[in-house]
């Protein structure tokens, strides 16, 4: 392992440097901040834009559950379905649900009031799967375009929601670790085989906040719980390996100001490849003594070789898959930020404010790259970016 302290005065500039959207090199790195879609402006009360009534599982749409601005009094609440990147709504309608999530992929919606979950394909308006479960769900999430995991106090559970699989009730996959049980369960994440899978809480302690990820292997039927706040799966393509890895990259918040983030490579070992890596850098968070910020999202662009961890107070830390080397960071929102995943169009971001924005944040190419030799002064990686951003 190899763990490098990045000098943060130059990689990463104060907050009121950072507002001019890294347009000056020498301030922040190249990188364009554009508004999407206000969510006031389509009737959503902007004491209504929270973490549980907004979701955004894809950048493909954002779903909203909200009052009746027409009508207080309405006993039914509005969802309200927009794909964020077109800036159109794609369904509204009147429900009973208290909450409800779009299909990553799929035109399907699927809605939870109390123990009951139902899935409907918006084209057809037809329901595709119901299911009335046994025990109060603390946590739900779309895992996969077919599967739907429920989260108790004890367990979690798989749904498979596809019509030839109808007949089947949410399976338990594993048992919750009893470090789990007094925090708020904020994500669940899987990689593409279902084989790994990471649970995530978050827990308030004197003066800070503290996150925990449990890391379940199916396989193996083996649990390890590590000190993290955000986490993601991906498969990635290491230079000089014959064979795609699994990847599991958490982000985390440390005592005082300090905190991490790490590029782990996850098992079984593919022949011909090189030894399994683990890697991890520092990161240095910028607070005050009314706020304590903390990672809430890590998403990868693979076609870049990029990581980016999203913090609750706005900051955007960049850093290299290969190595987890802390390349940049700077400040993308004013608001709380509560949401945020890959924009698969531009390999950037979309996230979402408690302000309401719907915001895209991308990376200027040529810029990136001058700043990487210029700031980070890393001429290797600067190189190697170079061939994969700006082909």
């Amino acid at each position: 392992m190899d763990g490098r302290t990045v000098d943060m005065t130059r990689s990463c500039p104060s907050p009121a440097g950072t507002e001019t959207m890294g347009e000056d090199s020498a301030r922040g790195p190249p990188i364009t901040i554009n508004e999407l879609v206000q969510l006031s402006h389509i009737g959503i009360p902007n004491d209504q834009v929270t973490w549980n009534r907004v979701t955004m599982t894809s950048d493909k749409w954002i779903a909203v559950r909200h009052d009746n601005r027409t009508d207080l009094s309405a006993r039914r609440a509005v969802v309200t379905v927009l794909s964020p990147i077109e800036g159109t709504i794609s369904y509204a309608g009147s429900t009973s649900a208290d909450s409800v999530q779009m299909n990553p992929r799929k035109a399907l919606i699927a809605l939870k009031a109390g123990l009951r979950f139902e899935v409907f394909n918006l084209d057809s308006k037809e329901l595709v799967n119901k299911v009335k479960f046994h025990d109060i769900v603390v946590h739900w999430t779309w895992l996969t375009p077919d599967v739907i995991a429920m989260i108790t106090d004890t367990a979690v559970y798989h749904w498979n929601v596809n019509t030839q699989k109808s007949s089947l009730p949410p399976q338990q996959v594993f048992v919750r670790h009893h470090r789990l049980a007094f925090t708020e369960i904020v994500s669940y994440k899987a990689d593409s085989t279902l084989n790994w899978l990471a649970l995530t809480g978050l827990t308030p302690e004197e003066n800070r906040i503290s996150g925990v990820t449990q890391l379940y292997n199916k396989d193996e039927d083996l649990t390890q719980c590590i000190n993290a706040h955000a986490c993601c799966f991906s498969s990635y393509h290491f230079p000089g390996n014959p064979w795609p890895s699994t990847v599991f990259c958490v982000s985390s918040r440390e005592v005082q100001d300090h905190g991490k983030v790490h590029v782990i490579e996850l098992g079984p070992y593919k022949t011909g490849n090189y030894a399994l890596r683990n890697s991890y850098d520092h990161l240095h968070f910028l607070d005050d003594l009314e706020r304590y910020d903390f990672p809430i999202a890590v998403e990868i662009s693979v076609d870049y070789g990029l990581l980016f961890v999203v913090t609750k107070y706005g900051y955007l830390y960049i850093c290299d898959m290969e190595t987890a080397m802390c390349l940049c960071c700077t400040r993308v929102a004013v608001d709380v930020t509560f949401s945020a995943v890959l924009n698969t169009n531009t390999q950037g971001l979309l996230a979402i404010t408690r302000g309401g924005q719907v915001i895209t944040v991308d990376i200027k190419k040529d810029g990136f790259i001058s700043f990487l030799r210029e700031q980070v002064r890393t001429a290797y990686r600067a190189n190697k970016f170079e061939k994969v951003i700006c082909q």
